[in-house]
């Protein structure tokens, strides 16, 4: 089965293929109502507050994540997991919805909560599309689906900042809000639909309602391979976090007025997805293919060494706009589907609990860990702006020296 066509042609092939692909469509409509309210919220956010007020707000998504990700394990002890994902969509729609009227009240601090709360949200049901995706295949079809699945979120993505930067001028910011409510809808319906297909991941009895606990922290003590993980999704978040709030500052000083800087947002975000969606069809499954996992996560920093390099050498808009470009490009793509299929091999409470914690708390922490110590050191004085530059390739390195322990030889069960 090194192919997908191979796959295809298999009875099993063909079944797993329909479960992924539908949980893939449902990922399509997700990742686009995503697309509406990363760019919206953000730029409702920067008309309410400067751009140094970033990092205040980043530092509040940990605290959201903790009750969310607490309220998820609860969820999935009691109902499942596809309850879980039905109540984690419909409680974000509800969110988004509310939030679309609460803003007309000119109240900034809802402002602030949506920002947060839009930072929290997607990473907790993304995780729960890859727990899916990795409780239906095997290892080796991970190779061969994973690229092909992550590129219908990517589609979704792609068609959300087009949209968004064609018509936001002409419906105004605040319209898509409401429209990103909408989106879970669909996505609903798909997702149920692939867990007909491909029937809901049921855990042990040892692990069934939560018996080990609804977070099941300790995976993360026995399990060396997730730790890791966690370690180093900890480590990219802290470059994303200081190539994201350098791209945002120089954003805001060339675009002042809202609605355009909201068009300018959807398009950059749109070019991100052209390359991630290129990636995952055209380049992620011959890399999977043909090269060694540990080898493709070594090389991905790499990259990100030299992108930061040119950012600290060469500082402005553009410079900055393809460092981070590059950085969630190849995250959503490349990145995404090689470190899933380390997962394969796991218990359910693996993929379904402490991934919550290793993948989508870790990715937010981090974020918060430092914006909170830019904050500080921006209440001490001004940070030089080749400050975030350089940080940023000093912690590219850093990660390219942990994709090694993370991808050495373990015992697949165990994960030790």
């Amino acid at each position: 089965m090194s192919t997908l066509l191979a796959a295809l042609k298999t009875e099993r092939g063909l079944h797993v293929a329909k479960a992924v692909f539908l949980a893939g469509l449902s990922a399509m409509f997700l990742f686009c109502g995503y697309e509406f309210i990363r760019s919206t919220a953000e730029s409702i956010f920067l008309s309410r507050f400067s751009a140094e007020s970033k990092p205040y707000a980043l530092s509040c998504v940990p605290v959201m994540m903790l009750l969310l990700i607490y309220l998820y394990g609860r969820l999935l002890s009691a109902v499942g997991s596809a309850g879980a994902m039905a109540g984690s969509m419909l409680v974000s729609a509800a969110v988004f919805t509310l939030a679309f009227f609460g803003l007309k009240t000119g109240n900034k601090w809802l402002a602030f909560f949506l920002y947060v709360f839009k930072e929290s949200y997607v990473v907790i049901i993304s995780e729960q599309y890859w727990s899916f995706v990795n409780s239906t295949l095997k290892d080796e079809e991970g190779r061969v689906f994973n690229g092909p699945v992550a590129g219908f979120g990517a589609f979704g993505s792609l068609a959300g900042g087009f949209l968004l930067s064609r018509y936001v001028v002409a419906f105004h910011s605040e319209t898509f809000i409401l429209l990103s409510a909408a989106a879970f809808l669909p996505a609903l319906a798909l997702f149920r639909l692939a867990c007909r297909q491909g029937g809901e991941p049921a855990p042990s009895p040892e692990e069934a309602h939560g018996r080990k606990g609804h977070l099941h922290l300790s995976i993360l003590k026995e399990n060396r391979t997730v730790l890791y993980i966690a370690v180093i999704i900890f480590t990219t978040q802290v470059v994303a976090t200081l190539l994201d709030l350098r791209f945002t500052q120089l954003a805001r000083e060339a675009l002042p007025e809202k609605d355009l800087r909201t068009a300018f947002f959807g398009s950059f975000w749109m070019k991100v997805n052209i390359f991630s969606f290129s990636m995952q069809f055209l380049l992620t499954p011959l890399l999977l293919r043909y090269i060694r996992v540990r080898w493709i996560q070594v090389a991905i920093p790499l990259v990100h060494v030299c992108s930061c390099a040119f950012l600290l050498a060469y500082p402005g808009l553009f410079s900055a706009g393809l460092a981070f470009l590059l950085f969630k490009g190849m995250d959503y793509s490349i990145f995404r589907a090689s470190k899933e299929t380390l997962y394969i091999p796991f218990s359910y409470d693996t993929r379904y609990r402490a991934k919550q914690v290793a993948d989508a708390f870790s990715y937010r922490f981090s974020k918060g860990v430092t914006a909170m110590a830019l904050s500080a050191a921006t209440a001490a004085g001004s940070i030089p702006s080749a400050v975030y530059a350089a940080a940023a390739m000093l912690f590219s390195g850093i990660w390219t020296g942990i994709a090694f322990p993370l991808t050495a030889p373990r015992d697949k069960v165990t994960g030790n």
